[in-house]
């Protein structure tokens, strides 16, 4: 039990000098460097393996020293073990988020796990890449390979925890450097000569983030993502068919709608299950006037979720354009049903009774027999009546919308010497307008 006991001990020991940040250890890996440097430069200490294996391990050491024991959810407890107590701790979001400053770092904590972290100073910048530039180094001074395993080893790992790396500047919304981080894992994978897909991928996704606000790199996120198709890339679980769909927006981004409607095609054929590459192919089929096919992923995309209300408002929207009014107003029914808040079917249905109903007074209009003629105005009459009640629906929901107040006016108004109770509510729309219009 003894044993055990001081095993335990010494582990904590060791743990906590281990990785206690300070400035000592700062200084001797700049030292260790600045050595290193001048042995490059030696005639004969500059060509011997061991220089640049050295110089491999210093520079991984000079990145290590900040962020080498970090891990994503690590508790503030764990970080004081590691760190010591920060110099600072900043409170925010009641208690939620907590930052630890250190004088080098910076740890932010949300909900008591580490959600990121900032190096707010570094030994030196590119660290990771110096390393395995002194490595590759060491690879062409050793011919007979008696340091290949040693060398791949130290390159796996630095490829590894550019994995953290990237997550971490992806996480802070650094895109650009999340883009060259995944770039330098692609680039070190090949010395392994393993084929990242996965990092093509992620390089793409971080330029594709990027481009979402400036527009810069749709061309390098496209790239990065057809190379991981070419190699091979396969995704997992329910992001399966993500790619083609993000291909399919950068494409839309840049102007090129044909290719955009290749990779939502392509990508719904081989992954019908990704619902978004359905919606792109909807999408496209009716901002290019293609009602009929548009229907056809309508139809599809209600059958798979029947209780989508603005699948069925969509159809319905798509129904009333190709002139099919009865089924165009069953489906603003069934969209109402599903979600009685929603303002959108309300709003064209009550503009599908109307526009029946100034269709049947221009036939009105066009008759000659007065008995036909005030059987048109009658059923005219009728279908204004009927958009009422779902335009003081829509109304209630959003009482700002000012075509909802005129059409509600314009309703009141036609209809009040029929139905006299509507005077009042034509005074009251009038007035709304009024002060709408001020």
């Amino acid at each position: 039990m003894r044993r055990i006991i001081f095993f335990i001990v010494a582990i904590f020991l060791f743990g906590f000098t281990s990785f206690a940040q300070n400035d000592s250890k700062i200084r001797q890996i700049r030292d260790n460097i600045a050595k290193n440097d001048a042995l490059t430069q030696h005639p004969k200490k500059g060509s011997n393996v061991k220089t640049w294996m050295d110089r491999g391990k210093l520079f991984y050491d000079a990145y290590n020293v900040n962020v080498g024991f970090l891990r994503f959810g690590m508790p503030p407890t764990e970080a004081r073990l590691f760190f010591r107590e920060p110099r600072q701790i900043i409170t925010e979001d009641e208690g939620v988020r907590e930052i630890f400053v250190y004088s080098q770092l910076r740890l932010i904590f949300e909900n008591g796990g580490l959600r990121n972290w900032e190096e707010t100073g570094r030994i030196v910048d590119n660290a990771l890449d110096e390393s395995v530039i002194a490595y590759q180094k060491a690879r062409t001074l050793d011919p007979k390979g008696k340091n290949t395993k040693k060398i791949n080893d130290a390159i796996r790992v630095i490829v590894n925890d550019l994995e953290n790396k990237f997550f971490n500047e992806f996480y802070i919304e650094n895109y650009i450097d999340a883009y060259n981080t995944a770039l330098q894992r692609i680039e070190h994978n090949k010395i392994l000569d393993v084929v990242d897909t996965t990092y093509y991928f992620f390089a793409g996704f971080a330029a594709f983030q990027q481009s979402i606000s400036d527009d810069s790199m749709w061309k390098e996120s496209i790239a990065n993502f057809e190379k991981a198709l070419e190699l091979g890339y396969r995704e997992m679980g329910e992001s399966k068919g993500q790619i083609y769909n993000l291909l399919a927006s950068a494409y839309k981004s840049i102007g090129d709608d044909e290719k955009s409607l290749y990779y939502s095609k392509t990508g719904f054929e081989r992954h019908p299950e990704y619902t978004q590459l359905m919606y792109d192919l909807i999408n496209h089929y009716l901002e290019t006037g293609q009602n009929e096919q548009a229907l056809e992923y309508l139809e599809e995309a209600a059958a798979r979720d029947p209780d989508n209300a603005i699948l069925l408002f969509a159809k319905g929207k798509v129904l009333d354009e190709l002139g099919e009014t009865e089924k165009s107003r069953e489906a603003y029914y069934a969209s109402i049903e599903k979600d009685p808040t929603y303002f959108d079917p309300y709003f064209n249905l009550a503009v599908l009774y109307f526009n029946t109903g100034v269709r049947l007074d221009e036939t009105a209009n066009e008759q000659r027999i007065q008995s036909e003629y005030d059987r048109y105005k009658d059923l005219s009459d009728e279908e204004f009546y009927k958009a009422i009640a779902p335009m003081e629906k829509a109304y209630e929901l959003r009482p700002d919308e000012i075509a909802t107040v005129e059409t509600l006016r314009t309703l009141y108004f036609r209809l009040r010497i029929k139905h006299p109770e509507l005077e009042s509510k034509y005074e009251n729309m009038r007035k709304v307008l009024e002060e709408m219009q001020e």
